[in-house]
């Protein structure tokens, strides 16, 4: 595979993975990863990653799109960044999900239902 078709594989991903992160874990934690995986760019570049949710009216599939050009700008102009953008859309945003069941000690009593761990993510 050629760099620029994986760069082009990396950035649809990563774009995919980072909306999707948006979605479930809020923009605090959209905001705090661009700025991790672009730190490499410029304020302005990581603000343009950012600002693609501001249209609360899009599907994340628009917004996806959006975003890919971007982050394959940001590949084309760091290429050393692909690694952890690649990492990203290997990984994804991390969600575990929890029952208790029995008589142990639970906040709150028993819990028979989900848990949402958003580590790194907005406190809720």
């Amino acid at each position: 595979m050629s760099l620029p078709e994986f760069a082009n594989d990396v950035a649809s991903g990563a774009a995919g993975t980072l909306i999707g992160g948006a979605v479930t874990g809020g923009t605090v934690w959209f905001r705090a990863k661009v700025r991790e995986l672009a730190r490499r760019g410029t304020n302005a570049e990581q603000e343009a990653m950012i600002a693609v949710l501001d249209d609360q009216n899009a599907t994340p599939e628009e917004l996806t799109e959006r975003l890919t050009p971007l982050i394959k700008a940001h590949l084309d102009a760091y290429p050393q960044a692909a690694t952890e953008f690649e990492a990203l859309t290997l990984t994804g945003p991390t969600i575990y999900n929890q029952t208790n069941n029995g008589s142990g000690v639970f906040i709150g009593g028993d819990n028979h239902g989900g848990l949402t761990i958003n580590h790194g993510g907005p406190a809720t």
